[in-house]
């Protein structure tokens, strides 16, 4: 089932209504005898897709499953190597962590961090402690020693 093409039906009046001798083409003359130049490669495309549409609707059977370039491959076909299957197999088969403690190695979860104190010189030791690090607020203990009054000082910064 074709799609017959614009120019190629003798009474749709083409001829007549747009001038193609292009020494006398207005401008509406050459837009609509683009239009129908467009419409015309459309159709030819159109044409093309139904052939190849029918030609699919043809087939009877499948060719099968092959092992060479650009044939389907069964559904239970190993794609990788040996080797990476195995290296997967390893890795999944991994149930624990090495935990370091040395710089670029893992912390837990449950490492504590240390209390940071800064003595200023000025006879002011401020503390660090208790670093609380939460879902939506982190906070953190602050201890503030003036060593010449002897008086202390004590305040929980929240950051949110």
């Amino acid at each position: 089932m074709a799609i017959t093409k614009f120019t190629d039906v003798a009474d749709t009046g083409y001829d007549s209504a747009i001038n193609t001798d292009s020494t006398l083409q207005t401008e509406r003359d050459k837009f609509l005898q683009g239009l129908v130049t467009k419409i015309d490669e459309l159709t030819d495309l159109l044409n093309n897709h139904i052939t190849d549409m029918a030609a699919n609707n043809a087939k009877t059977s499948f060719p099968g499953f092959g092992t060479t370039n650009k044939t389907a491959l069964a559904g239970d076909t190993t794609t990788i190597s040996t080797a990476q299957a195995n290296a997967i197999t390893a890795n999944t088969a991994k149930v624990s962590m090495v935990i370091g403690t040395g710089k670029g190695e893992a912390m837990s979860g449950q490492t504590n961090i240390p209390t940071v104190t800064v003595n200023s010189g000025k006879n002011l030791e401020v503390m660090f402690d208790n670093l609380k690090i939460g879902i939506k607020t982190t906070t953190i203990d602050l201890l503030v020693t003036d060593t010449s009054a002897k008086k202390t000082y004590t305040a929980t910064i929240t950051l949110q």
